[in-house]
């Protein structure tokens, strides 16, 4: 038996069906609309942010709630510094995923939403959540479009006597845009270096097939549509087998390129170089956008190198059409 803390009380949880029930009146509390907490810190990237609700999910699965040994496990996992806990428990507060000390049944429901890749399940319910939060619900409000959530970001906070930190107004943006409706999809017809830095998902989705062939050149028996990919920073994700919380590669996105210049290629690619090891994962996966064509409208093309946990390597690169 587990005991969850939903707001000012605590569920005791022992069996599945319980946790379901526990998760229908989550949803329904949250589908009730208005808005919940006024406090407002949103300090740690969203994709660090599912990772850590990912693991806590497992960790509930063992039987653990509190969010102290979990956030010190995820940052040791994640070779992340311990000072990042002050920024990741108000994080968490401001979102209603945790309170005193322990993961709310909101939090391991997203987490069990990620474990079993749901992926829009996970956008609605941390689109639900975010409208919980009066600042965050006010500023997707006040955004005409995706491309100006950034502006209403920095208006209302500032409206709020906020002194605004350049990470705070990046990561609330980057929340935002995970989960307004607004920001869904990544058109990448005539892409922008803008674009692409927010479509790095899709761009890693788009290079699975041609990981695959990658992956047999060099005879590693993983299959890239089996692996979960999640992000540490805006150009860094760690790998890991479907299902389970085990690191077996990262994948690593290089700046946009103007041109396929082969001297730009080579020195884009030794700059990812410093993140890869040898015989610390089982393999690693680069990826190089390159920019092409009139500026009106330019065409998409990948460079996608893999490289295996000795340091064997090859690449290939692909044209996109979308």
């Amino acid at each position: 038996m587990v005991v969850i803390r939903v707001g000012d009380h605590e569920e005791e949880i022992a069996t599945a069906e319980e946790l379901e029930r526990l998760c229908r009146r989550l949803r329904e509390e949250l589908q009730r609309g208005g808005c919940r907490f006024n406090s407002w810190y949103i300090r740690i990237p969203p994709d660090r942010l599912l990772g850590l609700l990912k693991k806590a999910y497992i960790k509930y699965t063992q039987g653990v709630v509190g969010t102290g040994e979990v956030i010190a496990e995820f940052l040791e996992e994640n070779r992340l510094s311990k000072s990042l806990y002050r920024t990741i428990t108000p994080t968490l507060s401001s979102l209603g995923l945790a309170a005193s000390g322990k993961f709310t049944g909101a939090a391991v429901e997203v987490g069990r939403l990620l474990a079993e890749g749901k992926t829009d399940e996970v956008k609605t319910r941390l689109r639900e959540l975010v409208l919980r939060n009066c600042v965050l619900k006010e500023i997707m409000e006040k955004a005409g479009d995706c491309s100006e959530l950034e502006k209403a970001v920095e208006s209302v906070l500032a409206a709020y006597g906020k002194s605004i930190r350049f990470d705070e107004l990046k990561y609330t943006a980057e929340l935002l845009k995970m989960v307004h409706p607004k920001c869904e999809g990544c058109d990448l017809r005539c892409p922008t270096a803008e674009r692409l830095a927010a479509c790095v998902e899709k761009l890693i989705q788009l290079s699975h097939p041609h990981m695959r062939e990658l992956f047999e050149k060099l005879d590693i028996s993983l299959l890239p549509e089996h692996l979960d990919h999640v992000g540490v920073d805006g150009s860094t994700y760690l790998l890991s087998v479907r299902g389970t919380a085990k690191h077996i590669g990262m994948v690593l996105i290089g700046g946009p390129l103007e041109s396929a210049d082969l001297q730009q290629l080579k020195t884009a690619l030794s700059r990812l170089d410093e993140k890869i090891a040898e015989g610390v994962y089982e393999v690693y996966v680069k990826i190089l956008p390159i920019l092409e064509g009139e500026e009106k409208c330019r065409t998409l093309k990948l460079l996608i190198e893999v490289v295996r946990g000795d340091l064997e390597r090859v690449s290939k690169i692909v044209k996109l059409s979308s």
